[in-house]
């Protein structure tokens, strides 16, 4: 009976022992198959510092490094630009992202198939804390082909998450919102459980707790209530000049409603022919480096003009608008353009337009990027209003339109 069951026992060892090899062998190739297809690397951004000096935290540093040329960025660096300094990061699928000025972000995940032969997309993550990036996301070609390569590159913002194709894309993360435009490309900007697809041309907005607004043109006003509609003090100030003098009488500028619309009306009068500034400026600080399209428009309407043209130096008329920026090297320039009914006494008008009195004029100034030298590269100023003797004038429909 013992020999019996002794047999028995040994029998099962050698099966079981069988059981065990030919799992091995349907094992052991099998996760080796997997190993290879789904390895993934680390991999490093190249940082390029290209204004001022930007600040890096590499993991498990206690304190960051200032940085004022190249460096090679390991996946975990905090990355965080003053408002001086800006940068440009290159990864290793010759993707690029700008940083401008006032940006943190964190390079969450850097990743390449570990061998020719895997599967596992590049995966780029960055965690963009606040400010503004330009991304330029490559185009993916496989080794020794034109096949596409699989890759997820992706931006997550403090109030959802950001899935980029080929194109270039322009994201500011704020407090309370965050904003994606898309030159070229498309964009999958998933928040709160909704996806919403942003193609060219467009863009859309995260507020917090909110989902993605459906997509929306990619072209902003950088004016706040350039139509009126709100009480003048939001986004606008007056401007009178001289001011305190006794013997020159100030302009009004007075909101007024005309017709269907709201204005601005600019008024002087008893002027006994001295000169007086009257209008309104809204101020940005607004750097539009990163846009293609700078566009200024405005509505206007002169009733009265009793200096000539633009008075003897052609810098008085009725209506002006003056655009004052900084170009790339800080010195300031301005753009100026002037209305007028009537020049009896042939001054000159340079910078100067003759409109139809009481008519309303839609005045668009194309695009600034092509006429102005040097380019704008920070918009400081948008001042709207009249000079010289007696004029009454309105204007409304103020828009300084960038994409």
């Amino acid at each position: 009976m013992m020999r019996k069951n002794s047999e028995r026992v040994a029998w099962f060892v050698i099966l079981g022992a069988f059981v065990v090899f030919l799992a091995l062998c349907a094992i052991v190739p099998l996760s080796v198959r997997y190993y290879l297809r789904h390895a993934t690397t680390r991999q490093t951004a190249t940082l390029d510092v290209i204004g001022g000096t930007v600040r890096v935290l590499e993991p498990g540093v206690a304190a960051p490094i200032a940085v004022t040329g190249t460096m090679q960025l390991p996946e975990g660096t905090a990355i965080e630009t003053d408002e001086n300094s800006r940068g440009i990061l290159t990864f290793a699928d010759r993707s690029t992202a700008i940083l401008f000025p006032g940006t943190q972000i964190t390079l969450r995940e850097m990743r390449v198939a570990a061998f020719p032969w895997g599967v596992e997309p590049t995966t780029v993550l960055i965690v963009q804390t606040r400010g503004t990036l330009r991304v330029g996301a490559a185009q993916q070609v496989a080794p020794g082909g034109d096949v596409t390569a699989p890759r997820q590159f992706q931006i997550k913002l403090r109030q959802g998450t950001v899935t980029l194709t080929e194109g270039s894309y322009r994201i500011v993360v704020e407090a309370d919102a965050s904003q994606v435009s898309v030159r070229d490309g498309r964009a999958d900007v998933e928040a709160q459980g909704r996806v919403v697809t942003v193609g060219r041309g467009q863009r859309t907005v995260v507020r917090r707790n909110e989902p993605p607004l459906s997509p929306l043109p990619a072209a902003q006003d950088l004016v706040v209530n350039g139509d009126l509609q709100d009480p003048l003090p939001r986004g606008w100030n007056e401007v009178h000049d001289p001011l305190n003098d006794p013997n020159i009488r100030n302009g009004v500028v007075q909101p007024e409603r005309v017709g269907e619309r709201m204005a601005v009306h600019i008024v002087r009068a008893g002027s006994n022919q001295t000169s007086a500034i009257t209008g309104i400026i809204q101020y940005f600080n607004r750097e539009v480096s990163d846009y293609r399209s700078l566009r200024l428009a405005v509505d206007v309407r002169v009733h009265l003009q009793s200096l000539s043209g633009g008075g003897i130096l052609s810098s008085e008329y009725p209506v002006i608008v003056r655009l004052k920026y900084r170009d790339v090297y800080g010195s300031e320039a301005e753009y100026v353009h002037g209305f007028y009914i009537q020049n009896a006494t042939n001054n000159p008008t340079v910078n100067g337009e003759l409109v139809p009195q009481d008519v309303w004029i839609p005045f668009e100034s194309g695009n600034l990027f092509e006429t102005l030298e040097p380019r704008p590269f920070v918009i400081t100023s948008l001042q709207i209003y009249a000079s010289g003797w007696d004029y009454d004038s309105y204007v409304t429909g103020v828009r300084l339109i960038v994409e």
